[in-house]
């Protein structure tokens, strides 16, 4: 969680998000691990098929909350990931990025929309 903070200081849905992670893991002695599949052909967070296991050497079981705690951060990661690709796509197709593009490379069109030059 600290290097989370450190690479995304103002990221405070990520900050809660790995906290939370961390937290179950601690709770689990570091030894859960979580395996993600998409379910069907859509990519969002309730088509992800999430499998929570625990590492233990000596076969002790997660702690009841495990599967839910991961699962759920994992979905809220999901979520946060699909909002900052989202954000990024509307930045750079709005107005002002599109305009200064076709000016540096200067592109040219007709009246009917058909690219000159």
């Amino acid at each position: 969680a600290r290097i989370i903070r450190k690479y995304a200081p103002q990221e405070h849905e990520l900050h809660r998000i790995a906290d939370a992670l961390q937290a179950v893991q601690k709770r689990n002695f570091w030894q859960l691990q979580a395996e993600i599949h998409r379910r069907g052909r859509y990519c969002h967070p309730y088509s992800m098929d999430i499998t929570v296991t625990r590492n233990s050497p000596t076969g002790q079981t997660m702690t009841t909350d495990a599967e839910a705690a991961v699962s759920e951060a994992l979905r809220d990661l999901a979520l946060w990931l699909y909002r900052q690709l989202e954000n990024e796509h509307n930045r750079l197709t709005s107005d002002a990025p599109v305009d200064e593009a076709l000016l540096i490379n200067e592109y040219t069109f007709t009246e009917a929309g058909l690219r000159t030059g």
